[in-house]
């Protein structure tokens, strides 16, 4: 079986005795593409609405039934027999385009060795979307989403179109959001792949409708618009700057620092905000966690609301590990001032 077959184009001029004698189907398909792009259009691209309906007919009466490997469901077997069908029928020099990424010509299986180029970033919320959205609204530290897709009620994909990323990049920045916006941990492999938009997700009861959202001009990013997903620095290669002749401790002069910053407010960017004054503290100045989370408390106290101190543990150890700041760099007097 080798879906979808691509269909012939309607022919270009009608012959006589057809039911359009005034020869307005020209017109009347103009102003249905201008109404409903892509459905009465002259075409030989693949008809995703007959698609869709040969997959109800074939998936008639066997909706519960499972393949192979026990898990997956007959009409998802069927959406991967038409996306097999566009790799089968895909010229030598062509290259497949999925969501997500590019498949290499010729090649049949989804596989991370199949993925020609990486074309999104891709997060799997299989439970609290709304909050996973509203999470990544609130860091600045990443740009709106392309797409949105809602494969299931408060379950979604959210995607990003990128370019000039590595299969290796894309993945490590997968596993980091997925850690901290607790979506799935598993779906973070470059050969992760969305649902289809128009189809019902009968994954669970009662089967839901797939739907995309896009923004309003999505942009195409590079890895510089996003988190660093550099390894953490090993406490033997940190550079430290020579610490200044002075006999006031660096946590306090870390106390005095942060005192002038103010506090961070939920829904003004609180949480970028709190990562930045850990990055300070345990990069910066170069505290243990123990003596960051003292220089913390006064400060995180006038924060709305405060963090809990798992809350803050957890962002010291993102903030020692991703961050950015010179290891040391504000232990130098001249380096004090409030950046």
């Amino acid at each position: 079986m080798s879906l979808p077959i691509l269909t012939l184009p309607d022919p270009k001029v009608t012959g006589e005795g057809v039911l359009d004698p005034l020869g307005l189907s020209t017109i009347g398909d103009r102003l249905a593409d201008h109404v409903l792009p892509g459905l009465r259009a002259r075409m030989s691209r693949p008809r995703f609405l007959t698609a869709m309906a040969v997959c109800a007919a074939v998936c008639d009466g066997i909706e519960d039934r499972v393949a192979d490997d026990g898990v997956t469901q007959s009409h998802v077997v069927f959406e991967w027999l038409v996306v097999e069908g566009f790799v089968r029928s895909a010229k030598r020099e062509d290259t497949i385009r999925t969501p997500g990424m590019h498949i290499r010509p010729q090649r049949r299986a989804r596989t991370r060795d199949a993925i020609a180029e990486v074309r999104h970033v891709f997060l799997d919320a299989d439970r609290d979307g709304a909050a996973v959205l509203a999470a990544i609204s609130r860091r600045r530290d990443l740009p709106p989403p392309s797409y949105v897709t809602h494969s299931s009620p408060n379950r979604l994909h959210v995607l990003w179109q990128v370019s000039d990323f590595t299969k290796d990049d894309v993945e490590a920045l997968q596993k980091r959001l997925a850690v901290e916006l607790g979506t799935d941990k598993a779906a973070t492999s470059c050969a992760q792949v969305t649902r289809l938009p128009g189809y019902f997700n009968h994954k669970y009861r009662p089967a839901s409708i797939v739907l995309t959202e896009f923004a309003a001009a999505p942009r195409c990013r590079c890895p510089s618009g996003f988190p660093s997903t550099s390894p953490p620095v090993p406490v033997e290669a940190r550079r430290r700057s020579p610490a200044p002749a002075s006999s006031v401790s660096a946590q306090e002069r870390a106390r005095r620092y942060i005192a002038a910053i103010p506090p961070a407010v939920a829904g003004q960017h609180g949480d970028a905000a709190t990562f930045r004054v850990c990055c300070r503290l345990v990069r910066g100045f170069d505290l243990e966690d123990a003596a960051a989370l003292a220089v913390l408390a006064d400060w995180n106290r006038a924060c709305e609301p405060p963090w809990s101190e798992s809350e803050l543990r957890t962002k010291l150890a993102a903030a020692r590990a991703y961050g950015k700041e010179q290891v040391g760099g504000l232990l130098n007097t001249r380096s004090l001032r409030h950046r």
